[in-house]
C-alpha cells in the first residue's frame, strides 16, 4: 500500500538518493509514476518502515497512459 507519512502525504522519488515530493492526493500518484516516480510503500496495518518500489514493481500498475488511474489504493 502506499504509505501516508505523519503529515498526511504519500511520497515519490525520482531517484533513490534525490529528495522526495509530497504528494496530498493519492489520485496524484498514477502520474508520477507513469513519468517514472517510484513511491514509498509499506504493509497495510504494521509498523513497518516504508520502502521506496519502482512503478514496475507495484503490483496493478500499468504503463500504458489510458490506465493511469489503474493502481489500487
Amino acid at each position: 500500500m502506499p504509505h501516508r507519512f505523519s503529515d498526511n502525504r504519500y511520497h515519490v522519488h525520482l531517484g533513490k538518493e534525490g529528495p522526495y515530493i509530497p504528494v496530498t492526493d493519492y489520485r496524484d500518484i498514477p502520474s508520477y509514476l507513469a513519468n517514472g516516480y517510484s513511491l514509498q510503500m509499506s504493509v497495510s496495518g504494521e509498523n513497518h518502515t516504508p520502502r521506496l518500489i519502482r512503478p514496475e514493481s507495484i503490483r496493478g500498475w500499468r504503463t500504458n497512459p489510458r490506465d493511469l488511474t489503474s493502481i489500487a489504493l
